[in-house]
């Protein structure tokens, strides 16, 4: 068959007059040819797009596309890169069996696309026309799945293996700014958000990169991603928090401050060197979830208004205790949020400031330039302030400071790392603080646990024996009806949404002061607290079983040392 002009044809199909083409022809000559005929009669507004797709078809010899909507029946070949599919607006319908049946595209004088797809799969497959709207909706959903999927996403970045370039620091520096790297890294922490994860978790293996997020405190993973790109991942992400992206032999700690899905994200990233490579953990702290509430943490009365009349007190020294992400930073804020007022001055001083407090002097610390708890500690008390918090006493100088500074009229929080409430006055006595010193100085003790609330949308009730209830003292019956979440859309199949506090308050009082200078031991006092009516973390725990907000294996999990 002879071949035809463009323009001859959609004449002859009556989509358009010879002059408009005339005029079309000049104004693509004024351009230098960039734009084709048809675009600018589209753009003339003389013919439709579905009038282009059946020109070309006729001037190719090809079919149009026979199903109305393509976008509905395409087919992902993880073997053609999304860059390819986009230069080249081609993509794949599927056929029987699940396999590629058929091409489309809104053009077809693309012939070296045509090829490569020929050569891919090791047969020529029938190509179709569909109009430029119709592929633009098919190539949009192909852009959605590349911006969901990591490994889609690393097909079209470029590979630089270590030792490749004699500039580490700018092939390190251009790797990490290449669009697929940047829109994963992006992707990565979009999906933490997304899932309300606390941190992400990138970590190099011997055959995979893993990127794992914890979700109310249990690490769940989400994608494997191929070796080869471990160190573009870790330089995009050390460059984002303003580190040095070509030393890999120390630990090194920065911050990233970025907008994503409408959320301001605070995150904290500490990256460390094992024996494959670096992996890289980041924090994240969404300033727009963080309620400083009571209410909001949870915690029982009884409990609650303990804490209160301890915090309210003129002077005292309180401390919030638990292990890692156990909620202690934010039961702090929370207090300092309740007393904050015009007539009080509150100073703290952390590592790293973590939230935000309006109205509230905060200080971070920095031990590189000598800014340490104890020496801003010193600081702060001779800054005129009602209220200190001290992020953690972890040495004997912080502790001892902090105690003087309590004993001389201030009321001083702050957290420390123990298994229970009683377990403090010994931690504090094993520091070298004197045990008349801890019992002048101590107001109280707040222990605390997060565990994970079951999803209030897949919670269902269970029966369970009290024979296997037996660790919990409180057990009586033979039969008990629990909760439990069987896993659900809401909760991504977890069967828990969120999680809840769980606490153990000891009060200093006159006789437990007096107790406090005979012994540190933990022993002791916790069994005076109990017959003054203090409740141990798991006694906590049984209430939140009870009450169907969580289950009596998560409870066991995060009280197995209370």
């Amino acid at each position: 068959m002879a071949y035809r002009q463009l323009g001859d044809i959609l004449v002859a199909q009556g989509a358009v007059g010879r002059d408009d083409i005339q005029a079309a022809l000049r104004a693509q000559h004024e351009d230098g040819g960039k734009t084709r005929l048809g675009g600018l009669l589209i753009e003339a507004g003389k013919i439709t797009p579905a009038a282009l797709a059946a020109a070309l078809a006729a001037q190719f010899d090809l079919p149009l596309c026979s199903c109305g909507k393509p976008a509905e029946h395409l087919m992902i070949d993880e073997n053609l890169p999304f860059a390819f599919l986009m230069e080249h607006r081609i993509l794949l319908l599927t056929g029987e069996n699940g396999q590629a049946g058929s091409a489309i595209t809104d053009d077809p004088s693309d012939w070296s696309a045509v090829e490569a797809i020929r050569l891919q799969f090791g047969k020529e497959l029938p190509l179709q026309v569909v109009s430029a709207e119709q592929m633009n909706e098919a190539l949009d959903k192909v852009r959605g799945f590349a911006d969901n999927n990591l490994n889609t996403l690393m097909k079209d970045a470029e590979i630089v293996e270590a030792g490749d370039w004699s500039d580490e620091e700018e092939h390190l520096r251009d790797l990490a700014l290449e669009v697929p790297i940047v829109r994963m890294v992006n992707l990565i922490i979009a999906q933490a958000v997304e899932r309300r994860a606390s941190d992400i978790h990138v970590e190099i293996g011997d055959y995979r990169l893993r990127i794992r997020y914890r979700v109310d405190g249990v690490l769940y993973e989400a994608e494997q991603i191929d070796k080869k790109h471990h160190a573009a991942v870790v330089s995009r992400l050390k460059l984002l928090a303003r580190l040095d992206i070509a030393e890999h032999r120390v630990p090194q700690d920065g911050r990233i401050k970025m907008v994503i899905q409408g959320h301001d994200l605070d995150m904290r990233v500490a990256t460390t060197p094992t024996i494959y490579g670096e992996n890289v953990v980041i924090r994240l702290l969404n300033q727009q979830q963080v309620e400083l509430s009571f209410n909001s943490l949870g915690m029982p009365l009884r409990e609650q208004q303990g804490f209160k009349q301890m915090i309210e007190n003129p002077q005292g020294f309180i401390l919030v205790t638990g292990p890692t992400g156990s909620g202690k930073t934010t039961t702090l804020h929370t207090a300092l949020t309740h007393l904050n007022s015009e007539k009080v001055k509150i100073i703290t001083i952390e590592d790293p400031v973590e939230i935000r407090l309006p109205s509230i002097n905060q200080i971070q610390m920095n031990s590189k330039i000598g800014m340490t708890f104890a020496n801003g500690l010193r600081s702060i008390v001779r800054q005129d302030p009602d209220i200190v918090m001290v992020g953690e006493i972890r040495d004997s100088e912080t502790a001892d400071v902090a105690i003087q500074a309590s004993l001389t009229g201030h009321m001083v929080l702050s957290t420390l790392h123990t298994n229970d409430a009683a377990g403090s006055v010994a931690r504090l006595s094993e520091m070298g603080v004197e045990n008349y010193l801890i019992s002048s100085a101590l107001s109280g003790v707040l222990a605390q646990r997060l565990c994970r609330r079951i999803c209030t949308h897949c919670s269902e009730p269970y029966t369970v024996s009290g024979t296997h209830l037996v660790d919990f003292p409180e057990v009586t019956e033979a039969e008990y009806t629990l909760h439990r979440g069987k896993g659900c859309e809401h909760c991504d199949g977890t069967g828990f949404y969120g999680r809840m506090g769980l606490y153990e308050l000891l009060v200093v009082d006159d006789e437990m002061r007096s107790l406090i200078q005979r012994t540190a031991e933990a022993g002791p006092i916790r069994e005076l607290a109990r017959s003054k009516g203090m409740r141990l973390l798991r006694e906590s725990g049984w209430d939140a079983v009870m009450s169907g907000a969580s289950t009596v294996e998560e409870v066991r999990r995060v009280t197995r040392w209370g």
